[in-house]
């Protein structure tokens, strides 16, 4: 198949027409048709090059390309096999034939589905800083899509305008739509192009086969084989199984749903789904359950929920329009669906749906309401040296960090601000070989963000300040001057804001007077307990130094001349312990510009007296130590953090950008909870889950747990927390990859809380111990694996996993894992909730990938648990 075309053809990519397909067809007439025919740009590349290239919508608007040349009609899938996305495809591929697999041309695809966000304007991923030549900023597109991944380009003036425009309304379009689709629906469509080699709306034998593995079904070859030619042959019996005038052995889009539909029987146990299980204890043994059964035997005794008739309505109306796989559509006289009754198929689908969430859907919206008291009633997103991209010695730093962390909901960014030879401010891991960024690129993408999100509660900057004082001026005037009105100057007399009061403002977290902090003590994380107030400098850096440090494999990779310099700073203390280093005075327009002022800690009973703008920073290492030398601190933290601010950030020991968990600070009422974004671990998703509150607008109020305002408010509330894990559906493979195993999936179920006096308890012996250690307390339970089957797992444990919560600062975190015998389990999706926005009943778990995103995939994967929740006095 040539790739060569004329301007008058479409790139046609046979994507299955379901509703999603209409709405996108529909608004086919606002798309450019320069974008239908090829539109020449100029592609950043990853080596820094940029190259003419030629970017393509399809047809039917699903899918975007980027290639060498014009696209031919019918883009083949052996074209495909050089795509960056699906390099694995082809690593698949040479390891069973032997063979190198090569492309023609190298085409870049793009389904609408993977799309996370799009920004322009300006430098903001690590292939544009890398760029060896001249770019004007205004030209710049950078789509992020798949797990933060991008894809850079430069398009002139007249087109660029209209490219911005289609993609925004093909997401707004596809996103609209797609909640009136199926997920089984969803997901057929998401993995059809994968699988259609030929591009002809049909899948042949060997293309099912295919499916199958995509969707995580696990079939004997020659099963899969049976059943594809019984159905061909029973369905299209006068033309002995041929489909089409071009004797194609092939089935359809709807065919293939069919299949799938009777495989899923078969592949349960005893041959009923659980959503049929659950409808027959709920209703009986029929084909229909009527509004009425549905809002007082499920709704309100099994759900618990204050629903009325209305609302019951409402929602089969909107499940009687929706197409779903196997149902018929039951619209009434007046064009909408009917809203009497729903069969067994939409009750399954109601299951599964956003209205079914364990995490309370109303808790999950934006509520300015909550939003009008002062700033220290509020955890609030952080991120910690927020321009790395992997450890804290050796990785590179990058504006693409900010970019990321601002799209993920993180409303305070940290910037370890120094000197630099060209004569402008860096950023970078002082002492370190971390690369170094511009601070006005930093700047330049914060105004941006919020040029774009005029709407976004406040942006604090929490700036290291180790620059001198001809470096500050240039801070501040770059403050000044890039961000201009969006700048927040704070009044001397004013108290501390609110996050409405600085809707669209940038703040400034520092220094004023020329006092050294928790932060700038040791000048770098990695020896931060110098000057601790309950360990000697000595012991301090033994603990520090030789413990942590000294065994790190990435510090010991590092050069004589780096390992040097770490060693000339961890025994500066230690010739002068009387003596703090001595830091440049701050420079006065910096200063006027710094609403929050990082002041030492001296106890938290001298440090309540201090003015509400000043705050204390603490390394997770020293929130322990507080806690354990006195046990009154616990309370006396949260009175402090009542009106004034804490920030806590991860231990200098965790070179390799790991997380402690966010828990304990919480407790204590800390609003700035700074953990590395860069990496996916548990204390990321449970930070994740905490801020999908409020409309993931970055600012959730503290509970009165933690505001200790009245004589009552200090008592944590217990519950007795029960979750049986019953079945899963459309669960990924390991990443969202497209190939690979099927997978065997089994759930981990975790509760994490802060400890009353330190409790430990092991997930494994379920044995419970005590100690001044950690505040910390997590228990774990996890389902059985269920082999070769990511699509419709049911696992039903016998038993209820069992948690005594004591704290409504806790939070569960829920993974599904891929079983790997011999080898290390693979993560496939994930989720946490905090145990304030659980919801009684049976319900529906949404899962996120690493990046806390829900392209593609994951957006489809589910699992239903069933929960019960019990207040005990």
């Amino acid at each position: 198949m040539t790739l060569q075309r004329k301007k008058s053809q479409r790139l046609v990519t046979t994507t299955p027409a379901t509703s999603v397909g209409a709405a996108l067809e529909s608004i086919k007439p606002l798309i450019s048709p320069k974008l239908l025919d090829g539109l020449e740009i100029q592609k950043v590349c990853s080596n820094g090059n940029i190259n003419p290239r030629i970017l393509t919508l399809s047809d039917d608007l699903f899918t975007l390309f980027v290639s060498h040349h014009k696209v031919g009609k019918k883009e083949s899938l052996a074209d495909r096999f050089q795509y960056k996305s699906f390099k694995a495809y082809a690593t698949v591929v040479s390891s069973v034939t032997g063979m190198t697999v090569r492309a023609t041309h190298d085409i870049r695809v793009i389904d609408v589905a993977d799309i996370l966000f799009v920004q322009s304007g300006y430098i903001g991923s690590r292939k544009l800083e890398a760029c060896k030549a001249p770019m004007d900023p205004r030209k710049i597109i950078s789509i992020f899509h798949n797990q933060n991944r991008t894809i850079d380009f430069l398009v002139e003036d007249e087109d660029r305008n209209a490219l911005l425009t289609a993609i925004q309304t093909i997401r707004e379009a596809y996103h609209a739509s797609k909640v009136k689709v199926g997920r089984e629906q969803l997901l057929l469509r998401y993995a059809w192009y994968d699988t259609d080699w030929d591009k002809s709306g049909l899948l042949e034998q060997s293309e099912f086969t295919q499916l199958l593995n995509r969707l995580n079904i696990y079939l004997k070859q020659e099963k899969a084989i049976q059943i594809f030619k019984e159905y061909v042959a029973a369905k299209y019996p006068k033309k002995g199984g041929r489909i089409g005038s071009m004797n194609h052995h092939g089935i359809t889009f709807k065919d293939c749903l069919d299949i799938l539909r009777k495989i899923k029987l078969e592949q349960t146990n005893g041959g009923t789904q659980m959503s049929d299980v659950i409808f027959n204890d709920l209703f009986g043994e029929k084909d229909v359950v009527t509004a009425e059964e549905f809002l007082t035997n499920f709704l309100r005794q099994k759900q618990e929920e204050n629903a009325t008739i209305d609302d019951v309505k409402r929602v089969f109306s909107e499940l009687n329009s929706m197409e779903i796989s196997g149902a018929s559509y039951r619209i009434g006289a007046d064009g909408k669906g009917d809203n009497d009754s729903i069969d067994r198929m939409r009750f399954g689908e109601y299951l599964t749906s956003s209205r079914n969430d364990l995490f309370n859907p109303e808790k999950q919206k934006f509520d300015s309401l909550t939003l009008s008291r002062p700033l220290s009633e509020y955890w609030i997103n952080s991120s910690h040296n927020t321009y790395l991209t992997g450890d804290q010695l050796k990785s590179f730093s990058s504006v693409e960090m900010y970019v990321v962390a601002m799209q993920r909901g993180c409303k305070c960014l940290e910037l370890d601000c120094w000197d630099d030879s060209v004569g402008y401010p860096i950023v970078y891991h002082g002492y370190t070989i971390t690369s170094k960024i511009p601070f006005q690129d930093i700047i330049t993408c914060v105004k941006h963000y919020v040029d774009d999100n005029p709407d976004t509660l406040p942006i604090i900057l929490s700036l290291e300040n180790h620059c001198s004082h001809p470096f500050q001026e240039i801070l501040a005037d770059i403050l000044n001057k890039t961000l201009d009105d969006r700048l927040y100057v704070p009044e001397s007399s004013s108290p501390l804001p609110s996050p409405l009061d600085l809707v669209g403002k940038v703040v400034v977290k520092g220094k004023r007077p020329p006092e050294n902090d928790d932060d700038d003590l040791t000048a770098s994380e990695y020896i931060e307990e110098e000057l601790d107030p309950y360990s000697s400098v000595e012991d301090a850096l033994v603990d520090s130094v030789s413990a942590k440090v000294g065994e790190s494999s990435l510090i010991s990779n590092l050069s004589r001349d780096v390992r040097d310099k770490l060693k000339l700073r961890s025994t500066t203390n230690l010739k002068n312990p009387d003596t703090p280093p001595q830091l440049p005075k701050i420079f006065p327009e910096l200063a006027r510009l710094t609403l929050f002022n990082g002041v030492n800690y001296k106890g938290f009973r001298a440090s309540t007296d201090l003015p509400i703008t000043d705050m204390h920073s603490f390394s997770e290492a020293k929130v322990l130590k507080v806690l354990n030398r006195d046990p009154a601190n616990a309370s006396l933290w949260k009175e402090y953090n009542r009106e004034h601010m804490s920030r806590i950030y991860p231990a200098g020991s965790r070179v390799d950008s790991s997380n402690y968990n966010p828990i304990v600070a919480w407790q204590m009422g800390c609003q700035l909870v700074a953990l590395n974004f860069q990496t996916d671990d548990s204390p990321m998703t449970i930070n994740d889950g905490r801020f999908r509150e409020n409309g993931r607008c970055g600012y959730v109020q503290k509970p009165l747990s933690v505001l200790p305002m009245t004589e009552t408010s200090n008592s944590d509330g217990s519950i007795l927390l029960r979750i049986k894990v019953l079945s899963g559906s459309c669960l990924p493979k390991p990443y969202g990859e497209s190939v690979g195993e099927v997978i065997d999936p089994y759930v981990i179920v975790r509760v994490h809380q802060a400890g009353k006096r330190g409790r430990i308890r092991s997930s494994l012996t379920k044995r419970t111990t005590s100690g001044p250690v950690d505040w910390l307390e997590t228990t774990e339970r996890k389902t059985s694996s269920v082999r070769d089957n990511g699509f419709c797992p049911q696992w039903n444990e016998s038993e209820y996993f069992s948690f005594s919560v004591t704290s409504d600062v806790s939070m569960v975190e829920i993974v599904v894992m891929d079983s790997d015998a011999g080898f290390i389990d693979d993560q496939m999706c994930k989720a946490a909730i905090p145990v304030s926005c659980l919801r009684q009943g049976i319900r529906s778990v949404q899962f996120y990938d690493q990046c806390s995103s829900q392209h593609g995939p994951f957006g489809m994967a589910r699992v239903l648990v069933d929960v019960d929740i019990k207040h005990t006095v």
